[in-house]
């Protein structure tokens, strides 16, 4: 689907299942049994890689679907602020006729993939502990483990009562389903909606299960079937059913009136039209894009133009300049009068302020804007053409998010800055959307929260967007990622230029009282490095003070390594640039520790304690 009046795809993320949850439900179960530890650690390592990935598939989308309230909510909250809109799953109920079985012997039924791990612990798990307990009451139940593909540790289950059928058509399948007594659903891991208890629900074929194995179902205990988290009760609530003809009709009857109005295409398939219709509807945003500058003659004209491109623009441009030498507000005036600029419909305002700083010029922006949504980017800057749509159409769809957080990429020129984005910038894959702190090159928030957290902080030169981002943290404002709302800019293109930015961020960092424990521990990193230099010069002690000294390099420049072999266009040019990589880090971390102290002083010499204490909270909406 494209929106009306934009270039970009509306893109939605359809979530069948919330992996990590899956993965992470594994390993737990297995964490129980010594002979699965092996699987319980791969899991384990799993759900925390899937958890991130998926967190940045929900952040790039416009709107999300989730297949039970269960998985929205996991969604919700390793993704604060997406939208996502809950679609059961679906099948065609009317295609199923229900069933008035009266098999003898009576037949517990359970039906999946056989060699999908959460099915074949189910088998094992029903065959070895809840089916001895149905068997203490009912001696004659026979088991049915129907479907393909059975796995070894399935197929040693078959025996007497228990039948291993492997591949069914769909015809057989049904024929099977329809002959069960009860439909035994006994799953301890996975995520999203099981099809094998719509289709019992369907099919008329009362349904045990566990509260897991319902999961997206709409089944509620004692009403449409019987729910159980243990062996000893999923075995007692299978002989109830067994031993209660009429119990098994009611809840059969409940059950398959509950399929059809929550899981028939008829009730499915006008909800999800209504999601792609709201995201096709084309409203306009009723935003506004700022950007204060100094002295950016050379590049705040592609920023306006790159504004004007946006599809659609924003309704105005307010600009604030900071006490600019070298004609930069002329240049404004000249591109708001251009003939494309015009055209877009975007109108540019520039306001003149000698001597304010870049929280200054950005809270007079916000003044003088009119949006209730305000987004910010600054000079120097390359947007995407989506930029401004990405960034702004989270608060049309979620009146609950405060704050849409852009993503930035370096677009360097030489070798030097090529070393320096992969040391400095991060790439979109070690994002945490829970965590990350946008910067206000590429954000968009709300005018009202913006006014709670009293604006950007004007006694700070540098750092002041996280600052800003704390403060509106602590409030308990929603923020949302968006790492499709990109913008690229050109790193500093000297060593001088990039220990005088480094120096200044971590003045701020000292000015704010953030971040004593990193800062500390970076000092603590380079003692213990200059202490284990004179130990490996000490032929007395052996190599261990070199292996430590190598081994800690080695872990300090992985990333930015990995990083590099990423982005470099050629092997040549990772052969030219990683040399760099450790001067990048040495020149950084000594601006910093220079200029934390520096700032440390201003806030002691003010009264103020040397690091804020204050709490963040983390909300996502519901």
């Amino acid at each position: 689907w494209t929106l009306v009046g934009y270039r970009a795809p509306r893109i939605v993320f359809d979530d069948h299942n919330a992996e990590y949850q899956l993965q992470a439900s594994a390993s737990r179960v297995d964490s129980q049994h010594p002979r699965r530890w092996l699987r319980a650690i791969y899991s384990w390592v799993q759900a925390s890689r899937i958890r991130r990935r998926e967190a940045l598939y929900a952040s790039a989308a416009d709107a999300c679907l989730a297949v039970s309230d269960e998985d929205a909510g996991l969604l919700r909250e390793v993704a604060p602020g997406v939208s996502v809109e809950v679609i059961a799953n679906g099948i065609d109920v009317p295609s199923y006729r229900a069933s008035a079985s009266t098999t003898v012997p009576p037949t517990v039924f359970f039906a999946g993939k056989l060699d999908y791990r959460p099915n074949v612990d189910a088998c094992e798990w029903l065959v070895r502990s809840v089916v001895p307990i149905v068997r203490a009451s009912v001696p004659e139940v026979r088991v049915v483990l129907a479907g393909r593909d059975p796995s070894p540790a399935v197929q040693t289950l078959a025996g007497p009562g228990v039948e291993v059928t492997g591949y069914l058509s769909d015809a057989e399948m049904r024929a099977r389903l329809a002959g069960a007594t009860v439909a035994v659903v006994p799953i301890r891991m996975g995520s999203g909606t099981r099809f094998k208890v719509l289709e019992a629900m369907a099919a008329g074929v009362p349904v045990v299960a566990t509260p897991f194995g319902a999961a997206g179902s709409g089944i509620i205990d004692g009403v449409h079937g019987l729910l159980s988290e243990d062996a000893s009760d999923l075995g007692a609530s299978v002989v109830r059913l067994l031993r209660d003809a009429s119990l098994r009709e009611s809840m059969a009857v409940r059950a398959r009136l509950l399929a059809e109005a929550r899981h028939d295409w008829s009730a499915i398939t006008p909800r999800l039209i209504d999601v792609y219709r709201h995201l096709i509807s084309g409203l306009r945003p009723t935003s506004s894009v700022i950007a204060t500058v100094r002295s950016e003659a050379r590049t705040v004209g592609a920023v306006i133009s790159g504004v004007a491109r946006q599809q659609p623009p924003p309704a105005e441009m307010v600009i604030v300049d900071g006490g600019s030498d070298d004609g930069t507000v002329r240049v404004i005036r000249e591109y708001s009068s251009r003939q494309d600029v015009i055209a877009s419909g975007l109108r540019v305002s520039v306001r003149s302020e000698p001597g304010a700083n870049i929280s200054r010029g950005r809270n007079l922006a916000v003044g003088s804007a009119v949006g209730g949504v305000i987004a910010a980017v600054d000079a120097g800057t390359v947007l995407a053409s989506d930029w401004f749509s990405r960034l702004v159409a989270p608060f049309d769809w979620d009146a609950g998010v405060g704050v849409v957080s852009g993503f930035f990429v370096g677009a360097p020129e030489t070798d030097w800055e090529r070393a320096l984005a992969a040391t400095t910038l991060p790439l979109v894959e070690d994002i945490d959307p829970v965590r990350f702190l946008p910067s206000s090159r590429s954000v968009a928030f709300r005018r009202t929260e913006f006014a709670r957290a009293g604006g950007y902080p004007e006694w700070l030169d540098y750092g002041e967007d996280l600052v800003f981002d704390l403060a509106m943290r602590r409030l308990g404002v929603v923020f949302r990622f968006q790492p499709r709302a990109v913008v690229r800019f050109r790193p500093r293109p000297s060593v001088t230029a990039f220990f005088v930015q480094y120096y200044r961020y971590a003045r701020g960092d000292g000015k704010a009282g953030l971040f004593a424990l990193r800062h500390a521990i970076r000092y603590g990193a380079y003692l213990g490095g200059m202490v284990l230099a004179v130990g490996a010069s000490d032929r007395r002690l052996g190599v261990l003070p070199g292996t430590l000294l190598l081994a800690g390099a080695i872990g300090y420049l992985r990333r930015p390594v990995l990083r590099l072999a990423i982005t470099a266009t050629s092997p040549g040019d990772f052969m030219r640039c990683a040399p760099l990589l450790p001067l990048v880090r040495v020149v950084g971390d000594v601006a910093k520790m220079v200029g934390y102290p520096v700032g440390l002083w201003w806030r002691y010499s003010r009264g103020l304690p040397t690091h804020d204490r204050r709490p963040m909270i983390v909300r996502t909406t519901e």
